[in-house]
């Protein structure tokens, strides 16, 4: 069984949040990044019993998107160009220091390969 402190959904699929529920250890923390698509039963009596915090994320309005698409209909060179550093995943903390520091950076990507 696992155990669990902290879990971060970006999955968004309900039946992992129901599995989530099950193996996180009292007072884990659960934040939910992913957007559902459909309704999602939570067990209140879970979520009380091992003092369990669920935190959710906004996801990003209309204007945001707006945004971004005018801003990409100016841009003129390759979005490639947009990623300042690339790390292994061996080195996910420097990449992780890296981005927090945000100096002469703009994405930071995590090479899984």
């Amino acid at each position: 069984m696992p155990n669990v402190d902290v879990f971060i959904d970006a999955a968004g699929a309900p039946v992992l949040f129901e599995k989530i529920m099950k193996i996180v250890k009292p007072q884990a923390r659960i934040s939910i990044i992913a957007v559902y698509k459909t309704e999602v039963p939570i067990s209140l009596q879970q979520v009380m019993s091992k003092e369990v915090q669920v935190k959710g994320s906004s996801g990003y309005t209309h204007e945001d998107f707006s945004k971004v698409v005018e801003h990409l209909t100016h841009f003129h060179s390759e979005l490639s160009t947009l990623v300042t550093q690339v790390y292994k995943l061996d080195d996910i903390q420097e990449a992780f220091n890296t981005a927090i520091q945000a100096k002469g950076t703009v994405k930071v990507v995590v090479d899984l390969t």
